[in-house]
């Protein structure tokens, strides 16, 4: 297969910057942080502490800090929490484990900010970020919180009779350049690494080719002894993130960032 990086990047972004801004009761403003661009979402009204770190999708190809702007804005206002989103390194030039560390340095920004409650949150390919980097942490998370995210870079779990979901030719493409492998049998399944998570919720579309990769992560999670929370949403595509079904997952979501109460 042969893809042109540069039109699908630029194709992505003209998208993304020609649909109006999402309405947001808060502030948002760009910066950098040891060279990896990044935007932060601070919502007027907020629980103190706690903050996530946000990885958007584009099959770990194309995408940038527009791409899911409307997510991030809705994420932050419907959590109550502050949201960074990590412009983290794409493949072909980038490695699947420098974006990670991409990813880890937007976490470590914010925990050196003082935030107490963090989580990590990731969309499509971003899920796949967000997993490794939530393995890798030393820091304490209070969770990470997944829509219809790539859990198998193999492949092997990707269900083509299911229509709604991202393409499997240029999933195959992304995959090998972004994990450097020649054979996608050794690229990373995210169930080998359940073990190593916190507690974990996963929204994913019914009508989504990755779906039964959705629901391994979960059962590989409940096998490990870690929290997880499979929300179904019936008929929903793989682009559900962008759409007002997104509610469904952000209701989940809200278990993650809200603190629990002492008992009496």
């Amino acid at each position: 297969m042969t893809v042109d990086v540069a039109r699908l990047r630029k194709d992505a972004h003209e998208r993304a910057v020609a649909r109006p801004r999402r309405a947001f009761a808060g502030a948002v403003h760009d910066l950098a942080h040891h060279g990896v661009p990044m935007r932060r979402y601070v919502p007027d009204e907020r629980l103190p502490g706690a903050a996530a770190v946000f990885l958007h999708g584009g099959y770990g190809l194309f995408g940038d800090l527009e791409l899911q702007d409307g997510y991030c804005r809705r994420l932050a206002g419907a959590l109550g929490v502050v949201v960074l989103s990590v412009d983290y390194g794409l493949a072909p030039e980038t490695a699947l484990d420098e974006s990670v560390r991409d990813a880890l340095t937007g976490l470590d920004l914010l925990a050196n900010e003082g935030f107490t409650r963090l989580t990590l949150c990731g969309d499509s390919a971003g899920g796949t970020v967000a997993a490794l980097a939530a393995a890798r942490t030393d820091l304490p998370l209070s969770g990470l919180a997944l829509t219809n995210p790539n859990v198998d870079l193999t492949l092997r779990s990707y269900d083509d009779d299911l229509a709604g979901g991202p393409g499997r030719e240029l999933s195959e493409f992304a995959f090998r350049a972004w994990a450097r492998v020649a054979d996608l049998d050794d690229a990373p399944r995210l169930t080998e690494v359940a073990a190593d998570l916190p507690p974990t919720v996963v929204g994913v579309g019914t009508l989504d080719s990755l779906l039964p990769e959705a629901r391994a992560l979960a059962d590989a999670c409940r096998r490990a002894g870690v929290a997880c929370r499979l929300v179904e949403l019936a008929g929903a595509e793989h682009g559900f993130a962008g759409t007002d079904r997104v509610v469904e997952a952000l209701d989940a979501f809200r278990t993650l960032t809200t603190p629990v109460p002492p008992r009496s």
